[in-house]
């Protein structure tokens, strides 16, 4: 009977190559969770800036200047800050200036703390406490107060504060 050493000497390669293939499967794995993981946290983000723009939009075009409405919203985070009533300026920076822009006023946009940047736009003009101001929020749980206010110059508006 002969004696086979092929199969011995042959183990480390095999050894070797069984552990490549399982680190390549994990990374790809551990890839997919966290790619997963940032999309439900972008998902939540635009689910929670839909509540405000339903709310603005319903108030906006239903509502008396004056009303006033509390809608809890809870900012992940994963995003650096979103705006209501401007476009972005900075390449992923905050604005330099909160001073509102009639032509961008009912504009909207959020950054992602990896650089994404999504915006939108409605028919809803926003500003901030005061009615020559963006609003600006980071994250965190808020209480936001959206109020409708009509100004001297015919001009509506929905004010978004905490």
């Amino acid at each position: 009977m002969k004696n086979d050493e092929k199969a011995v000497m042959g183990l480390p390669t095999y050894l070797l190559v069984a552990i490549i293939t399982s680190a390549a499967i994990i990374a790809i794995f551990s890839m997919s969770i966290y790619n997963i993981s940032k999309d439900t946290q972008y998902q939540n983000i635009t689910n929670e800036v839909d509540k405000i723009l339903s709310e603005a939009e319903n108030m906006f075009e239903y509502a008396d200047s004056g009303t006033m409405v509390t809608l809890t919203v809870n900012l992940p985070q994963n995003m650096k800050f979103m705006v209501f009533g401007g476009l972005p300026e900075n390449n992923g920076l905050a604005p330099s200036t909160l001073t509102l822009n009639e032509v961008t006023s009912n504009d909207y946009y959020f950054v992602m703390d990896n650089g994404r940047s999504t915006t939108g736009h409605t028919n809803v003009r926003f500003s901030g406490e005061q009615t020559n101001e963006i609003s600006i929020l980071y994250p965190g749980t808020y209480d936001l107060k959206l109020e409708l206010v009509k100004e001297n110059n015919g001009k509506t508006y929905v004010k978004i504060f905490h």
